[in-house]
């Protein structure tokens, strides 16, 4: 048994005492709780760092994604413009090969008229075609 003061007064208090064995023990509990910690802290960073890695991998192939799809949607566009202005042009094409159409065409365009014939030029009414 051991005497101890209590500070700030006369009485003093008799308690057993301690065994090294029970402080040793008690320290390595310490030690061990502090190791736990610390290895629970090192893996929880650990867990956050890889997180935010792959998180910003699926954000950066997300918007790459996204930006993929518009490009398509835009070529897909200009096919679809390339291939009707392909049609508009190929109908051209088979229409000019008529000897028929070929010459109204050039009489509208360019005026021509065929031997002995005379073109009348009409001025446009302007005020008729406001009404």
């Amino acid at each position: 048994m051991e005497l101890r003061n209590i500070a700030h007064s006369n009485v003093s208090v008799l308690s057993p005492k301690q065994d090294s064995v029970s402080k040793s023990n008690q320290r390595q509990a310490d030690y061990v709780a502090k190791v736990h910690q610390r290895r629970l802290i090192f893996i929880g960073a650990l867990f956050a760092v890889v997180i935010l890695f792959f998180g910003s991998q699926i954000l950066f192939s997300q918007r790459s994604y996204s930006q993929i799809n518009q490009q398509v949607e835009v070529n897909q566009s200009k096919l679809a413009k390339q291939k009707s202005t392909e049609k508009d042009l190929k109908i051209q094409l088979n229409q000019l090969q008529d000897t028929n159409y070929l010459e109204k065409y050039v009489r509208d365009k360019y005026m021509y008229t065929k031997p002995g014939e005379q073109v009348y030029n009409l001025p446009v009414n302007d005020t008729a075609v406001q009404k």
